[in-house]
């Protein structure tokens, strides 16, 4: 069996992002047209919200940190030979957890409401992705 070989730092870092960018915007835009909308109009509006207007880009950043961490979270279950398709559920409850602690938590000092947080929220998302693990076992 030959060896793969390396794609050159040029297609690996700029080219295969830019195609697949492409494909995404050519994929929506066809998904627009089929709805009988106008793709470039729905594209301007897209990127304007995205980066046209002075917080936009921290908006933009705030809400790509949940699928950024959600990914990264994946990535970890599936390097060890696992799929985790409840990511994204699991931090949902990690932060219903977290809000829950903080509510019922009462005066304590701030190092120990914080710690409490944490675990709170582990304890949800571990009890999220306990039931698929129970199931797949």
């Amino acid at each position: 069996m030959a060896a793969k070989k390396k794609l050159p730092f040029w297609a690996d870092a700029l080219l295969l992002p830019g195609l697949n960018l492409l494909a995404a915007f050519l994929v929506s835009g066809l998904v627009i047209w089929a709805l009988g909308e106008d793709p470039i109009e729905a594209m301007s509006l897209m990127v304007d919200g995205a980066f046209g207007f002075e917080e936009a880009v921290g908006y933009t950043l705030y809400y790509a940190t949940n699928f950024v961490f959600t990914g990264l979270a994946v990535s970890v279950a599936y390097h060890a030979g696992l799929f985790n398709i409840g990511g994204e559920g699991q931090a949902m409850l990690g932060g219903v957890g977290l809000t829950l602690a903080v509510f019922l938590v009462g005066d304590v000092s701030p190092f120990l409401a914080v710690l409490l947080a944490i675990l709170c929220a582990a304890l949800f998302g571990a009890a999220w992705a306990y039931i698929p693990a129970y199931l797949q076992a």
